[in-house]
């Protein structure tokens, strides 16, 4: 199974290591005249075609929201104000905000296929019930957050800014399909749309040490990016998702571009990165499960982390079975004050029930690294 993603990932890289000159050449079309004039992301290793540095911006939203929220009093109505109303991300003449990206139907009104935004309205009922519906809520302490800590309430409304770019890069992606397939593959149509997946995914926040992509997690790049770099020093013995990712989207770019367009890898693309999301939820709702219940002490702040970081991809997930997603979303429901032992082993039982359907293995995801002695 291993395969499966590991060897598309080494013929991404040696297609990408050849392809390299042409996609930094041949972009006339492309918003950056010369193509390889585009800023780079917080990587510096994806090559976008387009100047997506706005949408790379929103992960900067994402930071302001919690900076507002670690100040003493949580300052929930100015970080909603941000979560509303934007404030470093520009979509043309006015902010683009992360509820505005909470509140998108993702296929475009069916257009575009989108398997991670079909399995969550599936799973959760409706767009506003994924996301939207609980930021507000946590933000305002009413509803489903009523009488929930500060610390409760500050780490899902975090997470759930990650969890939602996470679901607009899938969004982004759906459409880079369906336009590549329309022959929309000149740099404004199809490899632009890649483009703002990447921006969204990676982010373009200087890294604060490193060089954004070896080593360890920088800490201030608020991105799925570095959100999933964090889970490969979790599992270390796994794949490393947030490397993988790279030459996935630079291989999806290539072959969504003019002549060199071709469908089937395109798909392949977009199939990997589901995967990778799929991997960093599944680590999560492994790690906060042992963490949630700890030396038999009950930390709720690890059952929001759980809840929030498993949510990141359950609805894809439950597209290969949906029924047992639902028992781990029991499993890790918020309304709990405790946390049973067997809890972290079930967790871990179910979701290794469908890595076969989601394309992935035990030794993709790998062993949590503070996992106790002698566990399952």
């Amino acid at each position: 199974l291993a395969a499966r993603l590991l060897l598309p990932i080494a013929e991404m890289a040696a297609l990408f290591a050849l392809s390299l000159a042409a996609l930094l050449g041949s972009a006339s079309s492309a918003l950056c005249l010369p193509s390889d004039s585009c800023p780079k992301l917080s990587d510096a290793k994806y090559c976008p075609v387009n100047d997506v540095k706005e949408h790379g911006d929103i992960n900067r939203d994402v930071s302001q929201i919690k900076t507002y929220l670690a100040e003493t009093p949580p300052k929930y109505v100015k970080a909603k104000e941000v979560y509303t109303n934007g404030m470093y991300s520009l979509k043309g003449t006015s902010n683009r905000t992360l509820q505005g990206l909470a509140q998108s139907n993702m296929t475009s009104s069916g257009k575009y296929a989108n398997a991670f935004y079909s399995g969550a309205l599936d799973l959760y009922g409706s767009t506003n019930a994924v996301w939207e519906d609980i930021m507000i809520a946590c933000f305002g302490g009413s509803g489903t957050c009523s009488g929930k800590s500060d610390t409760f309430r500050k780490t899902i409304i975090n997470k759930g800014c990650i969890g939602i770019v996470t679901a607009y890069t899938t969004y982004e992606m759906g459409g880079a399909v369906w336009k590549g397939a329309n022959a929309e593959t000149s740099d404004v149509g199809a490899p632009y749309a890649w483009d703002e997946a990447a921006a969204f995914y990676i982010g373009n926040i200087e890294p604060a040490v490193g060089d954004g992509y070896t080593g360890s997690a920088p800490g201030n790049l608020y991105s799925p990016y570095e959100f999933n770099w964090k889970r490969d020093k979790d599992f270390p013995g796994g794949i490393a998702i947030h490397t993988a990712a790279i030459p996935i989207l630079n291989y999806g770019l290539i072959n969504l571009r003019g002549s060199d367009y071709n469908a089937a890898n395109v798909q392949s693309a977009q199939t990997e990165m589901y995967k990778i999301f799929s991997i960093a939820a599944i680590r999560a709702a492994i790690k906060y499960s042992w963490k949630a219940l700890g030396d038999g002490t009950f930390n709720e702040e690890y059952l929001a982390e759980g809840w929030a970081y498993w949510r990141l991809a359950s609805g894809y997930i439950s597209t290969v079975n949906k029924a047992t997603v639902q028992e781990i979303d029991a499993l890790l429901d918020w309304s709990l004050t405790s946390i049973p032992a067997t809890t972290p082993c079930e967790i871990k039982t179910k979701v290794e029930s469908m890595y076969k359907a989601l394309g992935i293995s035990c030794a993709m995801v790998g062993v949590w690294n503070d996992a106790p002695a002698g566990s399952c």
